[in-house]
């Protein structure tokens, strides 16, 4: 059996609909994905009622440590704890909201000037759904340009998407009765990942897509820390020059035992 446990969907900075993407995960053979949609679980709630495939109800939290954003996936067995971090997931996308306006008001000095309503048509604000509509409202950017030029960090448009520290955000997925995990380890810049898998992180997400040759390091530490290993496309729509396809990068045999053990024993 195969697993993605790492996409996004319209409700985040993905561009399909749950339905869609279980749809696209079933044609493709994959026996498990978890929707991780940035700051918000309402994807995956949804999404696991399908008779389809098995869904893990999941998350990608955004939390800050030493200056810089460190994303944390968090994975549950189900929703029965989750009525408090509910209401702190609802003052992260609140935060999201008013970042996005804020970006869009510095984006006016590229002479980048966006309708915002699209801001109110996506649960989770990212700067990815800021990058796409740049180039849905007639601006001729890649993605990739706008990240490097305009809204990537350290450039004039940037702005750091929440003040939830790391710990603090481990702690409340651990509350709600689910498992942290680091994710994309090989993207941080100012954190060294073992120092976030001392805050008690409970997996590392050692599978990611253009960084394979890492896997072997990151199986290490995760040996290291006895912590399990997960993987995920990180899938957002194909081909965006920036995260896998839907099913490019997944977890398998002994390796998502142990993930589904842990799970279970949530």
């Amino acid at each position: 059996m195969l697993a993605d446990l790492h996409m996004h969907s319209i409700n985040s900075d993905g561009v399909y609909r749950v339905d869609e993407l279980i749809d696209k995960a079933t044609k493709l053979g994959l026996g498990i994905i978890s929707i991780t949609d940035h700051d918000t679980i309402v994807s995956s709630i949804e999404a696991s009622n399908s008779k389809l495939i098995k869904i893990i109800i999941g998350l990608e939290l955004s939390t800050f440590n030493n200056g810089e954003s460190v994303h944390i996936l968090g994975y549950f067995n189900n929703d029965d704890n989750i009525g408090t971090f509910l209401n702190f997931l609802e003052n992260q996308l609140a935060n999201r909201r008013n970042r996005a306006l804020e970006i869009l008001e510095k984006l006016k000095i590229f002479n980048i000037i966006l309708n915002p309503q699209f801001i109110n048509e996506s649960k989770s604000i990212t700067r990815g759904n800021i990058a796409t509509e740049i180039i849905k409202q007639g601006y001729n950017y890649t993605k990739k340009e706008i990240f490097r030029d305009f809204i990537g960090v350290g450039c004039p448009a940037y702005l750091p998407s929440l003040k939830t520290t790391t710990i603090e955000g481990i702690k409340n997925i651990h509350d709600a009765g689910g498992l942290a995990v680091l994710a994309h380890p090989m993207l941080l810049k100012k954190n060294n990942a073992e120092d976030i898998l001392k805050l008690g992180v409970d997996g590392i997400e050692a599978r990611y897509p253009n960084h394979l040759d890492k896997e072997d390091y990151y199986r290490q530490l995760a040996s290291k820390y006895n912590i399990f290993i997960t993987a995920g496309s990180d899938f957002h729509s194909y081909a965006d020059g920036m995260h896998g396809n839907l099913g490019d990068v997944t977890l398998s045999g002994n390796d998502l035992e142990m993930f589904l053990g842990k799970l279970n024993e949530r």
